[in-house]
Order: structure tokens, then C-alpha cells, then sequence
């Protein structure tokens, strides 16, 4: 089963994504840090296959943030997957921007946080 890191600063949307993979069997870990540098670094350590983050509005976890996340991410594992979450609704912006990096080849798979977290999971898994 793949190994999953959890960057998602919103709390009620980590909770569900942490629940819902451990349900269906995913080895998780939550990164404490929002740090680009320390989110690379725990992927590393735990031997990721996937990286997943939220995307919104602070500065924790800003479009660019999350950007340089993945870019030191996939520099240190370059079979790193990578994917973002983001609120289509009331961010229209940022959705735009996370689906226009994965159509440019820069992440590999964007949810809306809306999305059922089976769908979630089974994506995750055909990483």
C-alpha cells in the first residue's frame, strides 16, 4: 500500500483525509509543519509515494507555497507523486491555478475538497 504525507492545514478537511486513507489501508503520516523544507524532509523520510496538500488563501499554504513544496519534494524523490486540494467554490482563483499546474505537468493529480473521499483514496491509490 502506498505511503501517504498529509499537509493540509485546514483541520476538519486533514481529519477527513487522514481518516479516510487509514480506513483503506494507506500507511499515513501528518506533517506538523507547513514549511516547504521540513514537508520535503518528511517525505523523504517516511519513504513517500504521495504528497498531499491544501491550497488556499494564507500564507501557509498559498498557491506559491505549496509550489515550492513540491518542486524541493520532487527534487529530492523524483517518483514522488504529488497532489492538491483546493475549494473551487469559494476560491474560484486558486482552483483555476491548481488545475492549470496539473495540465502543465507540475502536480500530478488536483481534488476539489468537496470530493468524496473514496473517490480521494482510490485516486491516491492508482498513483
Amino acid at each position: 500500500m502506498k505511503k501517504v504525507v498529509v499537509a493540509i492545514q485546514n483541520t476538519l478537511v486533514c481529519e477527513a483525509v487522514l481518516g479516510a486513507l487509514k480506513r483503506k489501508g494507506f500507511f499515513v503520516e501528518k506533517s506538523l509543519s507547513q514549511n516547504p523544507d521540513k514537508v520535503a524532509m518528511a517525505c523523504d523520510v517516511f519513504f513517500a509515494d504521495v504528497l498531499l496538500m491544501d491550497v488556499g488563501r494564507t500564507s501557509e499554504n498559498s498557491f506559491d507555497r505549496r509550489m515550492e513544496t513540491v518542486q524541493r519534494a520532487v527534487k529530492k524523490n523524483p517518483f514522488l507523486k504529488t497532489g492538491l486540494l483546493c475549494d473551487n467554490v469559494s476560491d474560484p482563483e486558486v482552483s483555476f491555478r491548481v488545475k492549470q499546474s496539473k495540465e502543465e505537468g507540475k502536480i500530478d493529480v488536483f481534488f476539489y475538497e468537496s470530493v468524496q473521499t473514496d473517490y480521494l483514496c482510490d485516486v491516491i491509490d492508482s498513483l
